[in-house]
């Protein structure tokens, strides 16, 4: 038998399932969006930030609330936010302000929130530095910029360190922009001083002999910061110095061509630039289309004449902004006497 407050308790489930009107309850889910990071130059745009939220949705459009605020900024500034209400608000800062503002944005109804952020750099003044040891022996060299407080990895011979070093400008370059680099190698120091430039990347290369060791310092024109969308950078570097006139051959027969110099194949899909013929210690760059990034061999040559092993492109051909090099080390121990290697540069760069 079902007594009474069973009965009516069944009753009121099946009203809930069958007979309620969904439509009359609140379900809301606030979504926001506070954009993109990006970069800002006082310089080009004035001292005045521009924000934008109103990409953020409430799935069931009852409406929210805007609440902005700077959750951290650089030591020593004191940026503030005008109609932080607002969907679209606008930073105030000074016009010497460098260094990252993070800014903090609430959506709100009722008692429900939800909150994002967005990161601003201001006039950044980082450059990124790497280190090739291209000398064919068994000693390590070692990275050192003392007025960044960087002491780098040992990096054996015919390899590159594993991160590229953040410098900060503001602090590290002297009056005129320049920075003391230091390199021990074979239980000397090397000294070279490079004027940096905010936001670009620079391979020094350790080239030479261990007897003759020198630094060469290339600045690269193309870097995750410089690359255009839809494109990505390639550059070689001859690091060998029994080596002129090195051209890189392809094989491009998975994608219906065939044997031929590289620069053949880049025009050919239409790229302006080419990586010509490189001597001891030339360096050449260019960029190229993104979904034209093929895993096929590449390799060193001379008149014609193989000099290397043949390496394949690394980079992701989905992803904007990346950028890689090819670099042609003398090498005793290798077949041809050189060895060419292919760094994915941009995967060693702080994301």
């Amino acid at each position: 038998m079902i007594r009474k407050n069973s009965l009516s308790l069944i009753v009121s489930v099946f009203f809930l399932l069958f007979c309620s009107d969904f439509d009359e309850v609140e379900f809301t889910v606030l979504q926001p969006d506070a954009g993109e990071d990006f970069l800002f130059f006082t310089s080009e745009s004035g001292t005045q930030i521009p924000l934008d939220g109103s990409a953020s949705t409430d799935v069931n459009d009852l409406g929210f609330t805007y609440s902005w605020e700077i959750a951290t900024s650089p030591e020593g500034t004191s940026p503030s936010i005008q109609n932080a209400d607002s969907a679209t608000p606008t930073i105030m800062i000074d016009e010497g302000t460098s260094g990252r503002i993070t800014v903090s944005m609430i959506i709100a109804r009722g008692d429900q929130q939800a909150r994002d952020f967005v990161n601003i750099d201001v006039n950044p003044q980082i450059a990124n530095v790497l280190l090739v040891n291209g000398i064919d022996s068994d000693e390590s060299a070692n990275l050192k910029i003392p007025s960044a407080s960087i002491i780098g990895n040992e990096v054996t011979a015919l390899s590159v360190d594993n991160i590229y070093y953040d410098i900060n400008l503001s602090q590290s370059a002297d009056a005129n922009g320049n920075v003391l680099i230091e390199v021990d190698f074979n239980g000397a120091t090397l000294l070279a001083t490079q004027a940096m430039q905010a936001l670009q990347s620079y391979t020094i290369y350790l080239v030479g002999s261990l007897e003759t060791p020198e630094l060469l310092i290339v600045a690269k024109r193309y870097n995750q910061n410089t690359i255009q969308p839809g494109l990505v950078g390639l550059d070689a570097t001859n690091l060998s110095s029994s080596v002129s006139g090195m051209v890189l051959f392809i094989d491009a027969t998975a994608v219906g061509f065939t044997i031929l110099p590289a620069d053949v194949l880049f025009g050919s899909l239409g790229v302006t630039e080419a990586l010509g013929s490189l001597d001891f210690k030339d360096n050449a760059e260019l960029l190229f289309p993104t979904a034209s990034i093929f895993p096929i061999p590449i390799w060193a040559t001379v008149d014609g004449e193989r000099v290397s092993n043949d390496v394949n492109i690394t980079l992701n051909n989905t992803d904007d902004g990346q950028f890689g090099t090819f670099i042609l080390y003398e090498d005793a121990s290798a077949e041809f006497g050189n060895t060419l290697t292919f760094i994915n540069n941009s995967a060693l760069l702080t994301p």
